[in-house]
Order: C-alpha cells, then sequence, then structure tokens
C-alpha cells in the first residue's frame, strides 16, 4: 500500500470517527432528554426534493462565493487549496459514505436533538441560533469558514424549523456534501483552488 493511500485512509477513518461521535451524542441526547426522535412522515418525497434543491443551491452559492475576488473568496479558495490534497481521488464509495455519515449523524445532533432542546428550554430563536453557532464552531478552520458554516447551520436549522422535515435536512447536508467533497476530490477547478495555487 502506498503511502498516499494510507493517508486517505486515515482521513476517512478519522472523519468517520468523528461522525460516530455525533452520533453517539445524539443518541445520548436522544435517550437522556424528552426530546422525541423525529419520525419520517408521508412527505418523504418533497422532503427528499426540498432537500436536493437545497444542496444544489446552496453548492452553487458556494462556488460562486470560492470564485469571487473580495477577501471571502480569497480565503475560501486557500481552504479548498489546502483541502484539496488530502481528499485527492479518494474513492467515490467513501466520498458517499462519508457524505451519508455526516448528513444523518450532524443533523441527528444538530438540528434533531440540540436545536430541538435548545428551543425547549429557551425559545426557537435562541435554539437554532446557539446549534448553529455550536455546529459551526466544531467546523473551525478559520473566521470567515466560521461564519460561513453559521449562515449554512442557520439556513439548514431554518428549514428543520419551518418543516418539521429532520429527512429533508440530512438530504440537504449529504448532498451538499457528496458535491463538495467530489469537487475536491475530483474538480478542484470548480472551487477556484487553481487560482489559489496560481496566486
Amino acid at each position: 500500500m502506498s503511502q498516499g493511500k494510507g493517508h486517505r485512509i486515515d482521513i476517512f477513518s478519522t472523519m468517520m470517527w468523528v461522525q460516530g461521535g455525533c452520533l453517539l451524542l445524539a443518541a445520548i441526547g436522544f435517550g437522556f432528554s424528552e426530546v422525541a426522535l423525529p419520525t419520517v412522515d408521508r412527505t418523504i418525497l418533497s422532503s427528499v426534493a426540498w432537500g436536493i434543491l437545497g444542496a444544489l443551491l446552496s453548492f452553487a452559492a458556494v462556488v460562486a462565493l470560492t470564485r469571487s475576488h473580495n477577501r471571502v473568496g480569497r480565503a475560501l479558495r486557500w481552504h479548498c487549496g489546502r483541502l484539496a490534497p488530502i481528499f485527492s481521488k479518494m474513492p467515490l464509495v467513501q466520498l458517499v459514505i462519508l457524505s451519508i455519515a455526516a448528513g444523518v449523524c450532524e443533523e441527528l445532533l444538530f438540528r434533531g436533538f440540540l436545536q430541538t432542546w435548545l428551543s425547549q428550554l429557551s425559545s426557537p430563536l435562541l435554539g437554532l441560533f446557539v446549534a448553529s453557532l455550536i455546529f459551526a464552531l466544531l467546523h473551525w478552520a478559520s473566521l470567515i469558514y466560521v461564519l460561513l458554516i453559521f449562515v449554512f447551520g442557520l439556513i439548514l436549522g431554518y428549514a428543520y424549523q419551518v418543516s418539521g422535515s429532520l429527512l429533508g435536512v440530512i438530504v440537504w447536508h449529504a448532498v451538499y456534501d457528496f458535491f463538495a467533497l467530489a469537487a475536491l476530490a475530483y474538480y478542484p477547478k470548480v472551487l477556484g483552488a487553481d487560482r489559489w495555487l496560481s496566486e
């Protein structure tokens, strides 16, 4: 086994452990609180459809931001330039598994449990804000990146509040992550990483 493949497997394993930790925390939260695990209702197809649409719109917005000629664009290109080699040529099956794991585990923890629990303790607005802030801080890479993730968390949390569909935000998160990881792994030019490397 080459060192490159071993490095990618370690990244995959590490990320899967992180997702397993999120799932464990969500399970503990649901088990020791009065927050009920959301049920899947009859609107499965519409939840999947708006989740996919949200992911496509989010990815398009991130591509536009990343390719912009301002400070935010430059910072995001820098992150993409740093991340692209880590995910470079990661097998497609691992990208799919990581994306699904992140969508399921992180949304169960941050929207399904934490946002709901905090909303019950205080108010829906405070629950949305604090859960989104914790979600963003746990994705720390830089201030600009955390602000972007915070906004993404607010959007996902608001979509969950309005729709009541955890499935919709799981699909949104998973599909977005798949597009972002696939771009980093196979098409970094889409995210402007080539611009950062040439600057």
